[in-house]
């Protein structure tokens, strides 16, 4: 949508308004996360006891694999192995891995389905703010920094809800389990243990603060890459047109080039962490390795038991090393959740009073007193008066930047106004339905935009029930009945990248149809012959002639030729109205309009 006199402050993230920094508060957005997995704290509950139950049974088998071991060992010393007893402890242990496979089982696959619950309700609570949120919003913010929110990092919420999170649970359990029955077992050889597992700890924690600004670093260079991609996609006949391939591309390379070191440094945190950790257990594994073989040798515990703390140690240990893991994957999982729900906690559009009032037969009389608004703090318009008639066409006309189309814009409340008031047939626009005021407009912008579907349903957009023949006739109006009916499928063809080489003309002509099929109390028409040949603007102003009888109307034009028939033009400069009247009386008072007429039509 064109704006006029628009400044904002826009922050950093490739100009997106959405402050993408650091993340301010993990614990606060860990605790929202908390609160959106509420809805499903009874599937939580069944994974966690599953997973509970795997863990335990888990610690249990390398008790049962101590006494198969004994078993065997005595055997071996007495010469006579005890088959029956051991074939016992085989049958247990492959009982034990088994139900703990299946407890696995079901734990991911109820986790799985957490965590595409959970991402499906943020995503319908982005998609339906983001249809609250005021226009501002979209004005302010990159198309590619909101698209990376919605996709890439609700997606990476969802992997590692539905992973990392129990990953982390059984990590704990198992470690505190294991660290239990090693203490069982042996004081000595648990304390070298715990002395190795709280090195890993320690690197953990000094790791995982590093890996969330790595992370953060991350996906604001991925935000901003989306960026460059969308304007790089968008925009190229401006940019061929301009032979700015190679400074697009350069621009391009360098998003592409951050992007890669700031995911390699996150990535090599990630995955550097394990080995190193890894190290350490395996040094404390050395020294408990030699430790216990003296321990068995001076008796103090059987063979078997030495065994079952080994596998102990590897429980307590390997689970640290997946933890450190996940706990920089976490990181990575709090930035993309801070930053959607950023958007969730966006200011959306003042909300409709309570008891809206509509009008029951609309006549179309509009009246601006006393109207302020800016788009900062300062003010763009400042005192703007002026009323329409029932049926009248207003004109509106000025230098680029002087609050032409932001005057349009307050009657849909696009924006809401800073002071004073808009009247409709003498009801106060604010008293109104933001819904039900905007279905009374009509509106024609200077920026043509249709999508994928067939030429009817767009024609049809702004009234759905209309029939064929309606389509068909606001069509003829719009003069773009001909060239619809070259199409392959005529009024069905389906409007995509296949048939995208209809000209911008071919497409204002559809958005002209549209306007018209939806038959409204009011026009708003926004340069909506700008982008159509001379001799198709005459066609289509007689069509919009009989469209405007009995409407009240706004154009804005610069091409003065187009409204010398107005009722009314407005004159605006930097954002207030200083000049009103018909064509002639504005031409005789030699003031801003009769320089901007005189000057196109000079000699």
């Amino acid at each position: 949508m064109n704006e006029d006199n628009k400044t904002y402050d826009v922050k950093d993230g490739g100009g997106s308004g959405m402050s993408i920094d650091k993340a301010q508060n993990s614990g606060k957005t860990l605790k929202r996360l908390v609160q959106a997995l509420k809805p499903q704290s009874w599937q939580l509950a069944i994974a966690f006891f599953f997973a509970i139950a795997g863990v335990l049974l888990n610690l249990w088998a390398p008790q049962i694999f101590a006494d198969a071991i004994n078993v065997v060992f005595a055997g071996i010393i007495g010469d006579n192995i005890n088959m029956g007893a051991l074939g016992e402890y085989v049958l247990l242990l492959s009982g034990i891995y088994v139900v703990s496979a299946i407890f696995t089982y079901y734990q991911e696959y109820i986790m799985a389905e957490v965590g595409q619950k959970l991402t499906l309700r943020l995503r319908e609570q982005v998609s339906a703010k983001l249809a609250r949120v005021p226009l501002r919003f979209y004005d302010t913010h990159k198309k590619g920094e909101i698209l990376s929110r919605v996709t890439n990092d609700l997606e990476r919420l969802n992997e590692i809800i539905k992973d990392a999170i129990m990953r982390l649970f059984t990590s704990g359990i198992t470690i505190i389990g294991a660290i239990i029955l090693m203490f069982r077992i042996n004081w000595i050889l648990t304390s070298i243990a715990i002395g190795a597992i709280f090195m890993g700890l320690v690197i953990t924690m000094i790791v995982s603060i590093k890996s969330q600004e790595l992370f953060t670093a991350r996906q604001k260079s991925l935000g901003i890459f989306n960026t460059r991609i969308e304007e790089s996609f968008s925009g190229q006949v401006e940019i061929k047109a301009f032979t700015l391939e190679q400074k697009v591309a350069k621009s391009t390379n360098e998003a592409i080039d951050q992007l890669y070191e700031d995911d390699k440094k996150a990535q090599f945190i990630m995955f550097a962490i394990m080995p190193i950790i890894r190290l350490f257990n395996q040094l404390g594994y050395v020294v408990i390795a030699g430790l216990g073989a003296m321990f068995v040798i001076q008796g103090r515990f059987s063979i078997g038991q030495i065994m079952s703390f080994f596998q102990y140690v590897q429980m307590s240990q390997e689970p640290l090393t997946e933890a450190s893991f996940v706990l920089n994957s976490l990181q990575s999982a709090i930035a993309s959740a801070e930053r959607v729900f950023e958007i969730l906690d966006e200011e959306e559009d003042v909300p409709n009073v309570a008891a809206p009032r509509t009008l029951k037969q609309p006549k179309g009389d509009i009246a601006f007193e006393n109207v302020q608004f800016g788009y900062t703090k300062q003010l763009l318009m400042d005192g703007v008066n002026f009323e329409a008639k029932a049926g009248q066409k207003i004109a509106i006309v000025g230098p680029t930047g002087a609050g032409k189309t932001t005057l349009v814009n307050l009657l849909m409340r696009f924006y809401e106004i800073s002071g004073g008031t808009i009247k409709i047939d003498g009801v106060d626009i604010n008293t109104m339905d933001r819904e039900y005021l905007r279905s009374l407009f009509g509106m024609v912008l200077q920026d043509s935009w249709v999508f994928d579907g067939t030429i009817s349903q767009n024609i049809a957009y702004g009234r759905h029930r209309a029939s064929q023949s309606d389509v068909v006739k606001a069509a003829r109006m719009a003069r773009a009945d001909y060239f619809i009916r070259t199409l392959p499928q005529g009024y069905n063809t389906v409007f995509n990248d296949e048939n995208a080489s209809l000209s911008q003309g071919e497409k204002q002509l559809l958005c002209i149809a549209r306007c018209i099929v939806a038959n409204p109390t009011f026009l708003l028409l926004d340069e909506a012959t700008s982008s159509v040949d001379t001799r198709t603007e005459l066609h289509i102003q007689q069509a919009m002639d009989n469209l405007m009888k009995g409407r009240t109307s706004f154009i804005i034009a610069h091409r003065l030729s187009t409204i010398k028939n107005a009722d009314i033009i407005l004159v605006m400069d930097q954002g207030n109205i200083v000049e009103t009247g018909s064509h002639d009386e504005l031409l005789n008072s030699g003031g801003m309009y009769s320089d901007i007429y005189n000057s196109q039509f000079a000699a």
